[in-house]
């Protein structure tokens, strides 16, 4: 279990612009930015409600929560915080089974060749049936599993927040290795999942700024870069989390990392090929040869991948609680906290279309072709579309 006196703050006292205003949230004051106003726009797509269907009981998923939908195949799989799986039709909303497991889900769900992999807030991995929502097995970890687990080579890895990487037999849950990072005493409660590159090496970000190799035959070492590095006078300010999934194309790590940086690191060398100043506990997204980025003041970015010269910004959607940027065709999806799906051209940022939905977004959505679906914090899983 975690230390005790190893301290996690959330995302809600984080994303506070300063230390005074932290210092103010742990008084019991609340200086929360208030959320920008959304000014009218000329919508040139159109966003359409195709379903919605309750998926458990009201959700109590925060921001650092990864608990995006996964799709696989017709079917949509879905975890609720308070333990609901749930597989459903994704053409119809109908629901083909569920599943109720004794314990908070507050990762997952990772859908791979038949099996399904969760983290809960008990500090255990599960994994079901992918066909019937049927347990497997469940394993010990030594604490929360923010970051989604990862399926491979018939393992499951599995990153805790106290720094530590497993590896289990994907049939038995018989643990095969453990790699021993660690973690400073005051980390960010958000996390980033291991990479897989080359089918034998997984790339893992930790809450220090550093960035493990892990051959994934035996969870040995095979190098440690530095990604971030703490600067600033208090430990809020010095917190240098890896929190977005690295993104590995063709030998290059695009990286980004909470009061840190946004780049790309080439693996041969270990050198970064270009860094920028960034922020960011959410996942980032590549398409073609742009980066896009939402930041931890809910800015969201487009930057060349290949130098990290900035395309645009959209700044219209400060502090609304967004999620990770999503690509639907040739747009750009971000959800909030008041329930509205914002749809933006990726061409140049400006908002094509906007709906809202009957919950607030934390938990970003998952995406076939033209159509969006979100889990809401009120217990429903809606189909959009766009065109």
């Amino acid at each position: 279990m975690l230390d005790m006196k190893k301290i996690v703050l959330s995302i809600v006292v984080l994303a506070l612009s300063s230390c005074s205003t932290v210092d103010d949230y742990m008084l019991g004051k609340d200086n929360t930015q208030p959320p920008a106003v959304l000014e009218p726009i000329a919508a040139k797509d159109k966003v359409a409600l195709k379903w919605s269907v309750p998926v458990g009981s009201t959700q109590k998923s925060s921001a650092f929560q990864k608990l995006k939908p996964a799709l696989s195949g017709n079917i949509i799989y879905t975890a609720d915080a308070s333990g609901i799986m749930q597989a459903v039709n994704k053409k119809d909303g109908s629901v083909l089974w569920m599943k109720k497991i004794n314990a908070g889900i507050i990762s997952g769900p990772t859908v791979v060749n038949g099996h399904i992999a969760v983290g809960t807030d008990t500090s255990k991995i599960v994994v079901l049936k992918q066909a019937d929502g049927s347990e497997l097995w469940q394993s010990n970890v030594s604490g929360d599993v923010l970051s989604k687990p990862v399926i491979t080579n018939n393992k499951v890895i599995a990153k805790t927040i106290d720094g530590n990487l497993y590896a289990f037999d994907l049939n038995t849950g018989k643990e095969l290795w453990l790699s021993e990072h660690g973690s400073p005493s005051l980390i960010l409660k958000a996390s980033s999942s291991p990479v897989i590159v080359d089918n034998h090496i997984a790339l893992v970000g930790y809450s220090d700024g550093k960035m493990d190799a892990v051959d994934l035959t035996n969870g040995q070492l095979l190098w440690q870069r530095s990604i971030a590095y703490a600067s600033g006078a208090s430990d809020v300010e010095r917190l240098v989390d890896i929190d977005a999934d690295p993104i590995v194309q063709n030998g290059v790590a695009l990286l980004a990392s909470y009061q840190g940086y946004i780049g790309a690191l080439s693996l041969s060398s270990g050198e970064f090929i270009w860094r920028k100043p960034a922020s960011t506990y959410k996942n980032i997204v590549v398409s073609g040869n742009v980066l896009y980025m939402t930041d931890s003041d809910d800015v969201i970015w487009a930057y060349n991948k290949q130098n990290g010269q900035v395309i645009w910004k959209q700044v219209a959607l400060k502090a609304r609680g967004l999620t990770e940027p999503l690509l639907v065709a040739n747009r750009l999806v971000v959800g909030d906290k008041s329930g509205f799906v914002h749809v933006l051209s990726i061409q140049n940022g400006e908002f094509v279309a906007r709906t809202q939905l009957s919950g607030a977004i934390n938990i970003a959505p998952a995406v076939a072709g033209k159509n969006i679906y979100v889990m809401t914090a009120n217990g429903k899983l809606n189909r959009i579309s766009v065109s």
